[in-house]
């Protein structure tokens, strides 16, 4: 085996595992750090692009797509929103109702 130390080898230019290990953690380090000072700064409520993040972002907005829909329906045709939900389930085969 080779005596060389990981200084040998950065000195060679040579790029080890250890060195590309160590510059990741840095870098996650280096990313965490800014994130945090990110999120310290400006306003914490309104439509703001890390609140959308933190808070699920798109599958948030379709969750709530889905509730207004089904509220919609609910007030349009008279079926109750717990009734839909049975229907929808029994319509997908995954319980049977009937």
């Amino acid at each position: 085996m080779d005596a060389r130390t990981q200084a040998d080898w950065e000195s060679m230019g040579m790029v080890t595992l250890e060195y590309q290990r160590r510059v990741a953690k840095e870098l996650q380090d280096h990313f965490k750090q800014k994130k945090l000072e990110e999120a310290d700064q400006g306003p914490f409520f309104g439509f703001l692009g890390k609140n959308e993040t933190s808070n699920g972002s798109d599958s948030c907005k379709w969750a709530i797509f889905g509730f207004a829909a089904g509220l919609l329906t609910e007030y349009a045709t008279g079926v109750s929103f717990v009734q839909q939900l049975k229907i929808l389930l029994s319509n997908f085969g995954i319980i049977d109702l009937e």
